[in-house]
C-alpha cells in the first residue's frame, strides 16, 4: 500500500529527527480476532444479568484488562461489582476462554505476515491488556503457534500494577527491549490502547477494524487493516514525521 493511501497526522515533534527502531504490537483486535471471544467468555462468567451487548462491549469496555471491562459491564449492567465479585467471574471466564480461543483463533487480516517480516529487522514487543494465561492459550493455536516464540517481549496485565490505558504496559514493553520511546511504533486497535501507548511517548498506528477512524483520531496514522502493510511501509510511516 502507498504511503499517500494511509491517513496521517504527524502530531508530536519529538519523533521528528527519530529512526525507528522496534515495533509493539498489541494483541486483541490487531493480531488475533479475539474481542468477541473475549466477550462470550466474560459473558459466562457473569451470568444472565449481563445485559451489554457486543458493539456497546466494544465500545465502551475494551482497551484495559478484564477488570476494566468486567467492571464497566456490571455498571452497565446495574450489577454491584466488588473485588470477590470480580474474582469469581475471573476464574469463571479464564476456563471459558481457554475452552472458546482452541475452537477458533483466527488471525487479524495480514497481521501474522507483518510480525513475522517485522520480527526479522527490527525488536518487537507484544504489549496486551490480557492476562498471560488468555496470552500464553491464544498464541498456542493462533497461526498454528508461528508466533509463540517470536516476541523478545510479552507485557501482560499480569506483570503491571496498572494495566492499560495506563502507560506502564508500553513503557515496559519499550524498557525490555532496551530502545528509547521516541524511536518505537505502537500499532493499536481502541482509544484506551491509543492513550496507553502514546502517554508512553511512543508513535502509534491506530487500526480501525474495531473502531473508526474518528474514535481512533489520537493515532498518528490509520488504516482499516494491517492487511498488504509491510514492515517498509511502517519504517516510511516513522519516518514521515521527519518532514512534517
Amino acid at each position: 500500500m502507498p504511503l499517500g493511501q494511509f491517513s496521517c497526522t504527524a502530531k508530536n515533534d519529538i519523533f521528528v529527527k527519530s529512526e525507528l527502531q522496534a515495533v509493539v504490537f498489541d494483541m486483541d483486535g490487531v493480531i488475533i480476532e479475539s474481542e468477541y471471544t473475549h466477550y462470550q467468555a466474560i459473558c459466562e462468567a457473569m451470568g444472565d444479568r449481563m445485559l451489554v451487548d457486543y458493539p456497546t462491549f466494544i465500545e465502551k469496555c475494551t482497551g484495559g484488562d478484564e477488570r476494566f471491562a468486567m467492571g464497566r459491564m456490571a455498571e452497565l449492567s446495574n450489577i454491584n461489582y466488588d473485588e470477590e465479585l470480580f474474582q469469581c467471574w475471573s476464574g469463571k471466564k479464564a476456563i471459558a476462554y481457554q475452552r472458546l480461543i482452541k475452537k477458533e483463533a483466527k488471525a487479524m487480516p495480514g497481521a501474522v505476515d507483518l510480525v513475522i517480516s517485522t520480527a526479522g529487522r527490527f525488536p518487537i514487543a507484544l504489549a496486551t491488556g490480557s492476562r498471560r494465561t488468555d496470552v500464553d492459550a491464544a498464541l498456542e493455536v493462533l497461526a498454528e503457534g508461528r508466533l509463540k516464540n517470536i516476541f523478545q517481549t510479552i507485557v501482560t496485565s499480569s506483570e503491571v500494577d496498572q494495566p492499560k490505558p495506563h502507560p506502564f504496559t508500553y513503557q515496559k514493553a519499550v524498557n525490555d527491549l532496551q530502545v528509547l520511546d521516541g524511536h518505537c511504533l505502537a500499532i493499536e486497535d481502541s482509544p484506551n490502547g491509543i492513550r496507553s501507548a502514546k502517554e508512553a511517548g511512543l508513535a502509534v498506528l491506530g487500526m480501525s477494524a474495531m473502531h473508526d477512524e474518528e474514535a481512533l483520531s489520537q493515532a498518528d496514522w490509520c488504516v482499516p487493516s494491517l492487511e498488504g502493510i509491510s514492515t517498509d511501509d511502517l519504517v516510511r510511516m516513522f519516518q514521515s514525521f521527519r518532514s512534517s
